[in-house]
């Protein structure tokens, strides 16, 4: 009787290096990784949140823009904006819905290293009278400030309920 041939070291070795990088190849393509620009986690970080969208333009930062609407369907945009320049700017339009929204006391100075809030015990508001849009749903923002420019967005649409009430334009 034969035996069989006795399998080397180096042949062994690779054997375990092949096996071992099959293992990490296909669990990459198994957990998502593999997926690239396209993939599920990458798509959603470009899609409006819920909890507040994030815009920056220039050296403006916009934290939480979320519009808050009444039930007779008035609107007002919750949210903060910090100049992170060394520069004043200076808020000076707002479009929600794609309809003119209304800046209270007016244009809002913001100076260097300043964080400004509107609607949450602020004396700085973004109203639109008559929005009517559903609740959960989104419509675009857009902000026009004097240097930073123009910077645009999709936020959310909530009742002034919850964590939300007491917000009123």
């Amino acid at each position: 009787m034969k035996r069989p041939a006795e399998i080397t070291r180096p042949t062994r070795l690779r054997s375990i290096y092949g096996v071992a990088a099959g293992i990490i190849l296909l669990s990459l393509t198994l957990t998502g990784c593999y997926n690239g620009q396209q993939a599920t986690t990458n798509v959603q970080a470009t899609q409006p949140s819920g909890n507040g969208n994030t815009l920056r333009v220039g050296d403006i930062v916009v934290d939480n823009a979320t519009a808050v609407q009444d039930e007779a369907g008035n609107a007002t945009v919750l949210m903060r904006i910090t100049n992170q320049g060394i520069e004043p700017d200076a808020l000076v339009a707002a479009v929600l819905g794609e309809q003119p929204a209304t800046l209270t006391p007016g244009p809002v100075e913001i100076g260097p290293g300043e964080s400004i809030s509107f609607a949450w015990d602020a004396t700085h508001f973004v109203n639109l009278p008559g929005l009517n849009a559903d609740m959960s749903s989104y419509v675009p923002l857009g902000l026009q400030f004097a240097i930073a420019g123009i910077t645009e967005s999709d936020i959310m649409i909530v009742p002034p309920t919850g964590i939300y009430a007491g917000i009123m334009p």
